[in-house]
């Protein structure tokens, strides 16, 4: 009887691995053919068991083939990328628009690696991301990024595309029309502020081709994902509810969110429904059980019921009431649910949320069923502020950008060091990325999630040696120095994401840079001619380097920034000279500001990650017809300017130093304001700032407003010649030492 037991265990246990190795196998073969085209058959990839529960990879060569073994597919796929980093010395960017290539044979690994994970999840995504990044994106750019996800390691995905459709028919099925419904979401790009509860209609009705297509999108999204092995976070309700409600359930408890969030107007504003009403179970049971119909689960569920808005509510038990009705309406629909929420919510308005309200909140949720994402750790390590979330799980987070902001800034340091001391925190279960937008700064976002396989004291500065010598593909001894001194001199950890957002074109033209700025922040915290300085060693590179895609962009991306600096520079002689009322001065310091302004939007159109043409394209895609297309572009240009209206109070949040949107945006700003001073210097009056902002705001809608032609929509030109032509004409500027 004995052996019977252990021969149908055996049995059992084959059946379900067989097909789980096979699955981990081809997926994992799979991505290395879209990845590397031509080479999978160079790889062997086998999978292992965990260690003592961790994921595991292992490298090394036998019989003339590339051994990659891991104990799922994202172990496999972090093994490959990791093989392609030290070995054959190439890099997979996450903007990636076509497959790598590499010329000759692979090379063998020199050395056996084995390498385990201390942090058993490691989270990528945003909700703002979805609206920055995602809201545009078709089948090929998510696929190209799940790779990239699962190549990093990723293993916990916030997955949010395809949730109005999930929405939409459980509002229909409390009996709201499918306009209503549609009316009530907003336009694409701020769907993601619609979901955290910050405002409703403002850009709707939602097209229904676009609820489909994200319904589709989504599908494909989340079954790559779980292939691979990972497992995508998805949503729940968190109390937002449309205002037809109140209407349809009169007796409900229906609370209005204080208005005016991002300076609003009321119409805008959002419902709560109160936890203890009995419809809040019902709610969260139908979107649920739909969500899952639609894309399965995890059960992982994300929900933020106050995110930059006041509760209704301040007293300790209501807060308590919230936290346990979220989970336990979760639950009773998902035995296993568990609630991922942003910290963010308590950081932002830390006067109100203290911290007898917030552990109200959390201890009202049984313990390891609510993870926080500690969302800003370069900031502020909320979990030290909050006695490590009263003992929730939480997840520590590198977020680096806000609004999708193109700023050149890494504290690497901080963060490298702050990430080597957590894993001996108990209730830390892993780290991530809260980055509000993909395309810049590739340095950091790969650093911080290959620290989770790094169990030794690292070397900062051989970090950042093998990062040059990826983004070559040789040993580059200029580029490796050019990279240290960026280390060094220029991603200081005082440049985070929360004070640094522009350069001086992308803000919107004043007398006064010394002004404290909010959307957009030109200072920059080291001396320009240090950037200039490293970037001119990064010209140094030899010819292998220069062919380089990651170089092309790294020198693009330098050069950009570096001459975008320079331009407060002749910002202020300009404005010395208005202030000596030196007319002549200031009109050469004012062609000359206009001047690198047109010529750093040239250099961005050789590289597709700065195209602005590619943004606007990606969104006319979605449309059906002539009247849709419109829409979407209207929606993707608003979102970068003037975010919700001009004037408003987010104008320029998510500033983007793109080719087009500096000539077409923001330097006819600077035209209109210089052509008003210059007047006032020769008519000796007095510059009249508020007409000059009134004109700003028509301005600013009507770009809006007005679809037009013309911006590349691919990359063009010599991206290495016209950076170093452009750095050439500058150099003497750039090197002094002020």
């Amino acid at each position: 009887m004995c052996n019977l037991r252990k021969l149908l265990f055996f049995v059992f246990t084959f059946c379900l691995f067989v097909p789980l190795q096979a699955t981990v196998v081809s997926e994992s073969v799979q991505l290395i053919q879209r990845v590397l085209p031509g080479h999978s058959n160079d790889f062997i990839v086998q999978q292992i068991p965990s260690e003592n529960g961790k994921d595991v990879f292992e490298i090394e060569s036998k019989n003339g083939k590339i051994i990659l073994r891991g104990n799922n597919g994202v172990s496999v796929a972090t093994a490959f990328n990791w093989y392609l980093k030290e070995f054959a010395l190439v890099s997979y960017d996450w903007m990636a628009i076509k497959p790598l290539s590499f010329a000759g044979k692979l090379p063998f690994p020199s050395h056996k690696i084995r390498k385990t994970s201390w942090a058993e999840q490691r989270f990528i995504n945003n909700t703002c991301t979805f609206g920055y990044t995602f809201p545009y994106w078709d089948w090929n750019q998510w696929q190209r990024f799940i790779d990239w996800m699962a190549m990093n390691g990723i293993n916990r995905p916030l997955m949010q595309a395809g949730q109005e459709a999930v929405w939409l028919k459980v509002w229909e099925s409390f009996g709201m029309s499918d306009l209503e419904v549609r009316t009530y979401f907003s336009g694409p790009a701020h769907l993601p502020w619609h979901r955290m509860t910050n405002m409703d209609k403002w850009g709707g009705p939602l097209p229904i081709s676009y609820i489909h297509g994200q319904c589709e999108l989504q599908k494909k999204i989340l079954d790559r994902s779980r292939a691979l092995g990972m497992k995508p976070i998805l949503s729940a309700f968190a109390g937002h509810i449309p205002i037809q409600l109140q209407t349809i359930f009169p007796s409900a408890k229906i609370t209005p969110i204080k208005p005016g969030w991002g300076k609003m107007d009321i119409e805008y504003t959002t419902f709560f429904l109160d936890p203890t009403d009995s419809l809040f179970a019902e709610i969260q049971k139908r979107f649920l059980i739909e969500q899952e119909k639609l894309y399965g689960t995890d059960h992982l569920y994300s929900a933020d019921p106050f995110n930059e808005i006041p509760p209704p509510s301040w007293e300790a038990e209501f807060l308590a009431n919230v936290g346990k009705t979220i989970y336990h309406t979760m639950s009773a629909v998902d035995k296993n649910a568990i609630w991922y929420q942003m910290s963010w919510t308590f950081y932002h308005d830390s006067k109100h949320w203290t911290q007898p309200r917030l552990a109200a909140m959390i201890n009202a949720v049984p313990k390891g069923k609510l993870i926080f994402l500690d969302y800003v750790c370069e900031e502020v390590e909320y979990f030290r502020k909050s006695d490590n979330f009263h003992g929730a799980p939480f997840i520590w987070n590198y977020l680096g950008n806000f609004g999708g902001n193109t700023y050149l800034v890494a504290p690497v340091n901080k963060v490298l060091s702050r990430i080597s001391k957590i894993n001996t925190i108990q209730n830390c279960v892993g780290v991530g990325s809260t980055l509000e937008g993909l395309n810049i700064n590739p340095e950091i976002y790969e650093m911080v999630f290959e620290m989770p396989w790094r169990n030794s004291a690292i070397n900062i500065d051989n970090l950042f040696s093998d990062y040059a010598d990826r983004r070559t593909g040789n040993k580059d001894k200029s580029v490796e120095d050019a990279w240290i001194m960026l280390r060094k001199n220029v991603l200081l950890d005082s440049a985070v994401a929360i004070k640094c957002h522009s350069v001086v074109y992308q803000v919107s033209p004043i007398m006064d840079l010394n002004k404290n700025f909010w959307t957009t922040n030109p200072r920059f915290p080291y001396k320009n001619y240090q950037l200039a300085d490293a970037l001119n060693k990064m010209f140094q590179a030899n010819e292998k380097s220069r062919q380089s895609d990651g170089y092309q962009f790294d020198v693009v991306n330098l050069t950009r920034q570096v001459l975008g600096n320079y331009g407060m520079v002749l910002y202020d002689k300009m404005l010395d000279a208005y202030q000596q009322k030196d007319l002549a001065k200031f009109r050469l310091y004012s062609k000359s500001f206009l001047n690198l302004g047109f010529e750093i939007d040239s250099l961005l159109a050789t590289r597709h990650e700065f195209l602005l043409g590619k943004w606007l394209l990606d969104a006319r895609n979605w449309g059906t017809d002539a009247s849709e297309k419109a829409y979407y572009e209207r929606n993707a240009r608003e979102i970068i300017t003037t975010w919700h209206k001009a004037g408003g109070g987010l104008v320029d949040y998510a500033n983007r130093q793109w080719n087009g949107l500096i000539r077409s945006y923001y330097l006819p700003r600077w035209v209109e304001f210089l052509n008003r001073l210059d007047d006032s210097l020769q008519k000796n009056q007095p510059y009249d700032e508020k007409s000059f902002k009134k004109w700003c705001i028509g301005f600013e809608q009507k770009w809006v407003n007005t679809p037009s032609s013309g911006f590349a929509e691919i990359e063009k030109g010599d991206a290495v010649k016209q950076a170093q032509d452009l750095f050439g004409k500058y150099e003497n500027e750039l090197m002094i030492q002020n």
